[in-house]
């Protein structure tokens, strides 16, 4: 029955692929480019670095965010509001967790986890200070939490490695 049903999908699947093939035109040449640029853009993250996010044109001020999850299960929540913004979060594994909700005026950085059931919370509310958050987890069930910010707590850099470590801030 397995085998029967598997057939049945590679066919109709097979159908879908070669009926696309007749719309064609001058344009699907610039969409595969910019697909396979947008793909090297992707393989060019780096593992075992945290580096800033830096705008093609420099004057420039906006809102960029860039998710990458590969695994199953993972989930990123963002609720910001800032001026400008460059956050990069990137999931590998099963079962990983983001959740930033911060209102500030500047919002910079980037979270890579490595592992499974790892979770970063980051709750800051009204805060008139610029925030950057670079947070490494590797390892499994490692969790961060950070509540509030001030001058101390502003600029964070954490690696976390191991299993079942949890670490939590509050800031006033």
């Amino acid at each position: 029955m397995k085998y029967n049903l598997a057939l049945i999908f590679t066919i109709l699947y097979s159908f879908c692929c070669f009926s696309q093939q007749d719309g064609l035109n001058e344009y699907s040449s610039e969409i595969l480019n910019s697909e396979n640029e947008f793909i090297n853009i992707l393989n060019s993250v780096s593992l075992t670095q945290i580096s800033p996010i830096e705008n093609s044109v420099s004057n420039q001020q906006g809102n960029d965010i860039l998710i990458r999850q590969i695994g199953d299960y993972n989930r990123v929540f963002s609720q910001t509001q800032s001026s400008s913004s460059s956050l990069e979060l990137l999931q590998y594994g099963n079962s990983n967790e983001i959740d930033l909700v911060i209102n500030a005026p500047s919002i910079n950085g980037t979270v890579l986890q490595n592992g499974n059931n790892n979770s970063v919370l980051d709750n800051i509310y009204y805060t008139n200070q610029n925030v950057e958050l670079n947070v490494i987890q590797n390892g499994n069930n490692l969790s961060l939490n950070r509540i509030g910010v001030n001058s101390l707590t502003n600029k964070l850099q954490l690696v976390q490695e191991g299993s079942f470590k949890s670490i939590t801030i509050i800031s006033k």
